[in-house]
C-alpha cells in the first residue's frame, strides 16, 4: 500500500506507493510519487508551487458486479478494492509529464468540481484519449493537485469548455472561487 510522506502535507492522500506482485510481475510506482512542481504565470508576475499526488485509481479499475477477479490481480488498498489493471500502469507513466506539462493541456469540467485533462500522443504517432481527472485545493498555504484517476476513453470527448490553467492557479492562490462549468 503506502510508504512514508515526501512532503509535509496536511492530507492523507497516498504520497509513495509500494510495490504491487500480480503473482507474474513486479510492478513499481515511483513514477507516481507525490511530487511537487513551480509553475510561473505567463502573463502575471506570480508563482504557484503545486504539491501533487495519485490515487491507485490511476492503475487500478473496478471490479464489474458478478466479475471473478484472481485475488492475485486485487490492489491491496484495504478502503476501495479493485482490480490492478496492466493497461492504466502502463499509461500511468504518463503522469509525470502530463502534470509538469498542465499549462499546456487542454484542461476542462470534469464535474463534481474535478477538472481534467486528456489526449496523449504514442511513440508511434497515434492519439489516445486519457481523461486524467483531478481536483484541487488549498490547505495550509500548500495548493494541491490530487490525480483521482486516470483512464483511456473509448472515443474522444465531443465538444467540452476549456477551462484556463492559470485561472485554476491564480484563483487558488488568492482564494477566490474556482472556475464553475457553464450551466
Amino acid at each position: 500500500m503506502a510508504k512514508k510522506n515526501l512532503f509535509n502535507l496536511p492530507d492523507n492522500e497516498v504520497q509513495q506507493w509500494k510495490s504491487f506482485n500480480d503473482g507474474i510481475n513486479e510492478y513499481h510506482f515511483h513514477h507516481l510519487n507525490s511530487c511537487k512542481h513551480l509553475f510561473t504565470h505567463p502573463e502575471r508576475n506570480e508563482n504557484y508551487t503545486l504539491y501533487f499526488t495519485f490515487s491507485h485509481h490511476v492503475f487500478t479499475r473496478s471490479i464489474k458486479e458478478n466479475e471473478n477477479v484472481d485475488p492475485a490481480k486485487i490492489y491491496p488498498y484495504p478502503s476501495d478494492e479493485r482490480a490492478f489493471d496492466a493497461n492504466r500502469f502502463k499509461l500511468s507513466k504518463h503522469l509525470p509529464d502530463i502534470v509538469q506539462t498542465l499549462p499546456n493541456q487542454f484542461c476542462y469540467h470534469g464535474g463534481y468540481s474535478r477538472y481534467c485533462s486528456c489526449k496523449i500522443s504514442q511513440e508511434d504517432g497515434s492519439d489516445i484519449f486519457y481523461q486524467v481527472v483531478y481536483r484541487v485545493w488549498k490547505e495550509r498555504g500548500k495548493m494541491r493537485f490530487h490525480i483521482e484517476s486516470a483512464y483511456p476513453l473509448q472515443e474522444s470527448l465531443g465538444k467540452v469548455k476549456k477551462v484556463n490553467f492559470w485561472v485554476i492557479c491564480h484563483n487558488l492562490l488568492r482564494g477566490k472561487k474556482l472556475p464553475q462549468p457553464a450551466k
